[in-house]
């Protein structure tokens, strides 16, 4: 096939699970397709274009203002679409907003399918916005197809198009399918260490102060993996609390593969937005107990007391407990991270991929 990627900002950079997963699932595609990524330059001082890993990747220039870089991005999109040689068989948008309205502009205009990836809750509760209410049903009801990332996602969405727009939810139902996020398995589990990680960008949707909080009531060892907005006030929260909290920015892969063998057990106290987290993934492949609470998408990859530990949002008494919990109860932390390790054992890429390439066949141009 001849694919096209549409994401708003790609590697490398201070990005998010999305943008992960587009880097994952565009190395591993350019190995049996031709694959060229359309994106933004931001930071600006990005190369316009470049060639790596087997695909090419564009990036458009982005305006400062806000209204204008939505008609800059949609105007920019459709003349790479249009220019590129050869022509794309299926265009992959990550995102309803605002890579899925281009590809469906694009699908209408120039013919290529576009298939939307809808990658997290915010994405589809359409009762939190309402520009999501009138734009979100109308993209996802033209597209060639609709993807979300577990069951849950798709009965979650589901539920909303009967809430908010139900003549669009059997149009959509027809052709939403569910394919998870990849995942890079390690070979091996190294022994356990001792600190508490939690990772993410750090705004408040991610609930890095509760885990803070949580932390500083039975030991000082957290490690925070990320950035955002919300650095500066975290960082002075663990001050206050005591903490010995190592704040690390962003990381690449190595680097945070070190901080998971350095991990006793990995935290996401998000407070929603999450799609199919990557950090309940990758603890789960690094064979570390996870706690973690149960926001959409959790739901159905997280069995409280099998695989993980399930705490309420905005509580930091009990993550703590729940944390207490496995430091005292005998066997539990390992039990946990070998039935997590069991579950990542189903995202692994040789087993998701093939998943994704069937759909994007049936769906192209071809």
């Amino acid at each position: 096939m001849n694919l096209a990627i549409l994401i708003g900002h790609f590697p490398p950079g201070p990005f998010g699970g999305a943008e992960l997963q587009a880097e994952g699932w565009a190395l591993r595609l350019a190995d049996r397709h031709h694959v060229t990524v359309i994106t933004r330059r931001d930071p600006p001082e990005q190369p316009p274009e470049e060639a790596r890993d087997g695909f090419r990747i564009l990036r458009l220039p982005v305006s400062p203002v806000p209204f204008l870089r939505t008609g800059l991005d949609l105007v920019g999109i459709g003349r790479s679409l249009s220019g590129l040689v050869p022509r794309p068989d299926v265009l992959l948008c990550f995102q309803t907003f605002i890579s899925g309205w281009a590809g469906v502009r694009a699908q209408a205009g120039l013919g290529l399918p576009a298939v939307v990836w809808v990658r997290g809750e915010d994405e589809y509760r359409l009762d939190r916005s309402a520009v999501a209410r009138w734009l979100s049903p109308r993209v996802w009801s033209r597209a060639r197809g609709v993807l979300v990332q577990s069951e849950a996602i798709r009965e979650a969405l589901l539920a909303q198009l009967d809430r908010h727009a139900p003549r669009a939810r059997p149009i959509v139902e027809g052709k939403l399918e569910v394919v998870p996020n990849g995942l890079d398995l390690p070979a091996g589990i190294a022994p356990i260490g001792g600190r508490v990680l939690t990772i993410g960008r750090l705004i408040p949707a991610k609930g890095v102060d509760t885990v803070l909080d949580a932390v500083a009531g039975i030991q000082g060892l957290v490690t925070v993996v990320g950035d955002g907005p919300e650095r500066a006030r975290l960082e002075a929260r663990a001050r206050a609390h005591g903490l010995e909290a190592r704040f690390t920015g962003f990381l690449g892969r190595d680097a945070l593969d070190a901080h998971y063998r350095d991990a006793w057990v990995v935290v996401l106290a998000a407070r929603r937005g999450e799609g199919l987290p990557n950090v309940v993934l990758e603890g789960f492949a690094h064979g570390r107990p996870v706690v973690t609470t149960p926001v959409a998408g959790v739901r159905g990859l997280v069995e409280d007391g099998v695989n993980g530990l399930l705490v309420a949002p905005d509580d930091p008494r009990a993550l703590r407990s729940a944390l207490a919990r496995l430091s005292h109860e005998r066997g539990l932390a390992e039990r946990l991270g070998r039935a997590g390790r069991e579950t990542a054992e189903r995202f692994a890429w040789e087993r998701v991929a093939p998943r994704l390439e069937a759909l994007l066949e049936r769906w192209s141009a071809r």
